[in-house]
């Protein structure tokens, strides 16, 4: 029996039941592929390739390698959950795939930390191809209100190094008190908010976040310790 879940945002889970001592490896490398697929944005692998004998044991941890039909790969980390085959893995970002729901988590945390609140961001899809130059944009879900505006979306840009860079974009600007705190990413202090600004404004500033390689460098972070 295989079953597949999305669990929360970030990791996926599969149940392989069998008598074997060995993990079912090539079942695992297929629904893995068909999953990530799934939940990607116009997303295809060529291949997801993982070691070909693994033992069943609880806790105990291994490495897939998924590759694009151009020939980037990226890195999936598995784990096992017990020792009847049941393996749980996530895809971290990496300057060949987005992982977007674990961009989601960190940008509501970034905001959260700027301005005291509690956004709710929606990149739509699960996993993006990392493209130089790409850009795309979060939707904020529910009451976006801050002090500096209501925070529409969120705009994501991919710089030149591949990695990703993001601002908020506010919507009719508030009249802004000495003791609020200021739009995320904003450069201008509160006494400058201007009170009759209508127009859609992009915060001043951006935050950054550098990704790693992929695969390859995941491996030589692995055989560095």
């Amino acid at each position: 029996m295989v079953a597949i879940v999305r669990l929360g945002a970030l990791l996926g889970l599969i149940f392989l039941s069998s008598c074997s001592r060995h993990l079912n490896m090539s079942r695992i490398e297929a629904d893995i592929q068909d999953d990530i697929e799934r939940q990607g944005r116009r997303l295809t692998l060529k291949d997801v390739i993982c070691p070909n004998r693994v033992v069943k044991q609880a806790e105990a941890y291994f490495r897939c390698v998924g590759e694009l039909p151009a020939g980037g790969q990226f890195t999936i980390n598995v784990i096992q959950q017990d020792d009847q085959g049941t393996v749980i893995w996530d895809v971290p970002s990496s300057k060949v795939l987005i992982n977007l729901a674990a961009l989601e988590e960190k940008i509501q945390a970034e905001i959260r930390e700027a301005v005291g609140k509690s956004l709710v961001v929606n990149c739509r899809d699960t996993y993006r191809i990392n493209q130089r130059g790409d850009s795309f944009e979060c939707d904020v879900v529910g009451d976006g209100t801050i002090a500096a505006g209501r925070v529409e979306s969120v705009l994501v840009k991919v710089n030149g190094e591949s990695n990703l860079e993001w601002q908020e974009v506010i919507i009719g600007a508030i009249p802004v008190t000495e003791n609020a705190p200021a739009a995320v990413g904003s450069s201008a202090p509160p006494s400058e908010a201007r009170p009759d600004a209508t127009a859609a404004e992009e915060a001043a500033t951006t935050v950054s976040t550098p990704l790693s390689d992929g695969a390859a460098a995941e491996e030589e972070d692995s055989n560095g310790q």
